[in-house]
């Protein structure tokens, strides 16, 4: 899948394809949204998870050791023509110990066939996606 897609595509794969199924928890579904080469930054903290396989598939065992992921108040920018959209959105985490943890963050997507190709993230406190 390449070519321009509308506005309620690009988000429907950033709210209901990938968040969602990031609150589930639900690995190979969130996986299934990056393609085999993907890199994931989070710039606010200088890290980089490089291919959905490696990297990323790790930095998402990790996050899902949280009790609960939530992600909310989602605001867009898409962009069809560059194949990318902006969201800031509200994230809340609860640990199997420890305090309640709340976020405000902006996730930056580049897609290639369909699929995220590079992600870039700001984190508002701690880099929980490590």
């Amino acid at each position: 899948m390449s070519g321009k897609q509308s506005r309620e595509w690009y988000i429907d794969l950033a709210v209901n394809k990938y968040f969602a199924s990031v609150d589930r928890k639900n690995l190979q579904a969130v996986l299934d949204c990056f393609n085999p080469d993907a890199v994931f930054t989070i710039q606010s903290h200088f890290t980089v998870h490089a291919g959905r396989d490696t990297g990323i598939r790790k930095m998402f065992e990790s996050l899902f050791e949280y009790k609960t992921i939530l992600h909310t108040d989602f605001e867009h920018i898409v962009d069809p023509e560059k194949e990318s959209i902006s969201s800031r959105f509200r994230v809340e985490l609860d640990p199997v110990s420890g305090p309640h943890v709340h976020l405000m963050n902006v996730n930056h997507w580049y897609i290639q066939n369909g699929k995220f190709q590079r992600v870039y993230v700001w984190m508002s406190g701690q880099n929980v996606l490590t």
